[in-house]
């Protein structure tokens, strides 16, 4: 009876170490390709984090072509270099203060 336990305990920690492995994988992979899209989507947030002047086009473009290495390059750059324009917060609290002086 005793041989029998211990199979079934060798049996159950077999399972559970191959549902652990199971978990494991599919965290890693979840990890990777929350990371991929991250580093996909660089251009994007950098043109979102400065108030580019052309953020839209940087995001679709990013989505369409950012695939392709040579239109990723580009729009970093584009996102980096472009005009920056200000927040429509700032703007229009900054406008509501120089009424209000009038």
């Amino acid at each position: 009876m005793s041989t029998l336990m211990a199979l079934g305990i060798v049996v159950l920690a077999l399972i559970g170490l191959g549902i652990a492995a199971m978990f494991l994988h599919v965290v890693v992979w979840l990890l990777g390709a929350i990371l991929g899209l991250l580093i996909y989507f660089i251009p994007s947030i950098i043109a979102a984090a400065r108030h580019h002047e052309h953020f839209l086009w940087v995001l679709i473009l990013n989505i369409v072509l950012g695939w392709s290495g040579i239109a990723w390059i580009i729009l970093m750059v584009w996102a980096i270099l472009g005009e920056r324009r200000e927040p429509p917060l700032r703007k229009s609290s900054a406008d509501a203060f120089n009424h209000a002086a009038r």
